[in-house]
């Protein structure tokens, strides 16, 4: 198991080896020390995917690759474009291109601004040279990997899947464009699409409902910055984006695992399963 400061690499066995990597760009809870932060441990993990590598594990023994970041979202999220940057965080100018999206405004962005409505990450604005060296540090290593494990499978099967992984509250909050609604079990996203072929969307949306939960697709996500930017059907990529209801496994206001735990991990080894046949009926 290949390790590196940014992410761990779960890999395969030799000749187990399939066209399916999963990644986990939200799996950590760790955030650097910072003098300027003002949000509370509680409050940092609350943009936490609990345990979501760990959810997903099981599939590397089925030949699946699983990358899981080993870095908080809240420090810097992968599932931003590296342009997506807030210029009010900054105590001087951005000497590249800015591109900040919705997210950025909605204080989301690849370096966030609060940690919850009405709750600022940072006491002080932050240097160019900081955020630099968590795009070079921990960005761009993440992002790094998987264009590469990608890259690889591609060109040895044909096509590749990929699966980045991810959960969400049970209920939106006002940084959400869902706010205050009820999420359903599991959403799948594939940039209404264009991120995968929509059978194999359907497919795998269709297995989850078949496993009797409430599964959406493309509401109220449309998929992140990492499934826009790697997923490319007509190049043989396909990627998805999987939205788990932490309602169904852990209890989100104390960030354990629940009792279901343990059911849910088996249930997604039966989604991986038919994941793996329809990809051995497409290469």
């Amino acid at each position: 198991m290949p390790y590196e400061k940014a992410y761990t690499m779960h890999l395969p066995l030799a000749g187990r080896v399939q066209p399916l990597v999963i990644d986990s760009p939200h799996s950590s809870c760790w955030f650097p020390p910072h003098p300027a932060l003002a949000a509370s441990d509680t409050q940092l993990k609350t943009g936490w995917d609990a345990f979501v590598d760990e959810l997903w594990l099981p599939s590397v023994g089925e030949g699946a690759t699983l990358l899981a970041a080993n870095f908080s979202r809240m420090f810097i999220d992968p599932n931003r474009a590296a342009s997506d940057i807030d210029e009010a965080l900054l105590a001087e100018n951005w000497p590249y291109a800015l591109q900040p999206t919705p997210y950025s405004a909605r204080g989301m962005g690849l370096i966030r601004r609060f940690a919850l409505p009405q709750v600022p990450m940072y006491s002080e604005l932050l240097t160019v040279d900081d955020v630099r060296q968590r795009i070079a540090t921990y960005y761009e290593p993440y992002h790094q990997a998987l264009a590469q494990r990608l890259r690889n499978l591609r060109d040895e099967f044909g096509a590749v899947w990929h699966i980045d992984c991810h959960s969400m509250k049970s209920t939106g909050n006002a940084m959400n464009i869902d706010a205050g609604a009820a999420r359903p079990d599991v959403v799948v996203s594939d940039g209404c699409g264009t991120t995968a072929a929509p059978e194999f969307t359907a497919m795998v949306v269709a297995q989850f409902e078949r496993l009797g939960f409430r599964a959406a697709a493309n509401d109220p996500y449309q998929g992140g910055h990492i499934v826009r930017n790697y997923g490319a059907p007509k190049l043989g990529v396909h990627s998805i984006q999987i939205e788990l209801n932490r309602a169904l496994y852990m209890h989100e206001a104390s960030f354990e695992k629940s009792a279901k735990f343990v059911e849910l991990q088996q249930q997604l080894s039966l989604v991986t399963e038919a994941i793996l046949e329809y990809i051995n009926t497409h290469t």
